[in-house]
């Protein structure tokens, strides 16, 4: 797959391809069901299956006070692209340039143009162009008007629930875990860096790994049986999110015990895949009570990734 972000130098063997645009926030079932089209539409016509997408959330350049969070990482996405062996992922600069220009703009010069697309394929939501004034509809009149094909693809429903980037959102931020999981190919994955903790689960024997300098939604407040990720290996884990309210402590955290694990690893980058939710967040009457309950933690948490996992 070749990866590009200057469209200015797109190479010409790659254009006349088939090409879906989109934030891909999330890489859900959705997601895999146009880029699956997509491949398709490439393999009938024999040309290259193109995906553009951009570096960050369009949010966090229009509204950064919001400390909006993506659900995966744009190296995440990146590794998941990769599994639908695609021709070329092209990764454009999300800044204010590129948000303020027009719906007109984007198709004729960049779609057409620049990458000279003969097959675009979207789902019925997709929206392009400032302020998102390109609906499925325009593209369709300008699919029209120069002979380029468009597709709609159907979305993709669990039951009642539509799946989308948005839903997954809110069950990660409800705690719903497990579900999240259906709606994505993979399990959800939160990115952060090893910091320096108050080494309180030091005292306690269970010593974790703090990560700070989080780039994607941290899911609400819980212990979670999970894998950790870092410098190539993959450990078995078990995740305390929120506050410690058992030593008074108001600051919520994200405390990765690593099992079978004690090297010192600060500074890190680590994945954490979250496999399943063990419990809320309680307070306990002493720290006997709290250890005791996180060894019944990380038995369950144990227990889920020797189903789960490998």
């Amino acid at each position: 797959m070749h990866i590009i972000t200057d469209i200015n130098f797109f190479p010409e063997q790659f254009r006349g391809g088939v090409i879906s645009i989109g934030k891909f926030d999330g890489m859900h079932l959705g997601h895999s069901r146009i880029i699956q089209c997509l491949k398709n539409r490439a393999e009938q016509h024999q040309i290259p299956a193109v995906i553009l997408t951009f570096d960050s959330l369009p949010g966090l350049v229009l509204r950064p006070d919001q400390n909006i969070r993506p659900i995966c990482t744009l190296k995440r996405k990146i590794e998941l692209f990769r599994r639908f062996n695609l021709d070329v992922l092209v990764i454009l600069r999300t800044d204010h340039k590129l948000l303020g220009q027009s719906a007109e703009t984007f198709f004729f010069e960049t779609l057409r143009e620049k990458l000279g697309v003969t097959v675009i394929v979207e789902g019925p939501n997709f929206c392009f162009g400032n302020n998102c004034l390109g609906t499925s509809e325009l593209i369709r009149q300008y699919g029209q008007q120069t002979g380029i094909e468009i597709d709609i693809v159907e979305s993709v429903w669990l039951g009642d629930h539509l799946i989308s980037s948005s839903g997954i959102r809110k069950l990660l931020q409800e705690g719903f875990i497990e579900q999240a999981a259906e709606w994505m190919p993979q399990p959800y994955r939160l990115t952060g860096t090893v910091i320096q903790g108050d080494q309180r689960g030091r005292t306690l024997g269970f010593p974790t790994a703090n990560l700070g300098e989080i780039e994607t939604i941290i899911p609400k407040p819980g212990i979670y049986a999970t894998i950790a990720t870092f410098d190539g290996q993959s450990l078995g884990s078990t995740t305390h999110i929120g506050t410690n309210p058992t030593f008074h402590q108001s600051i919520p955290k994200v405390e990765v015990f690593i099992h079978d694990f004690s090297r010192n690893i600060y500074g890190k980058k680590m994945d954490i895949d979250f496999l399943a939710t063990l419990r809320e967040v309680v307070h306990f009457e002493s720290a006997k009570q709290l250890v005791h309950q996180m060894n019944l933690d990380i038995q369950q948490s144990r227990e889920i990734l020797a189903l789960k996992w490998k």
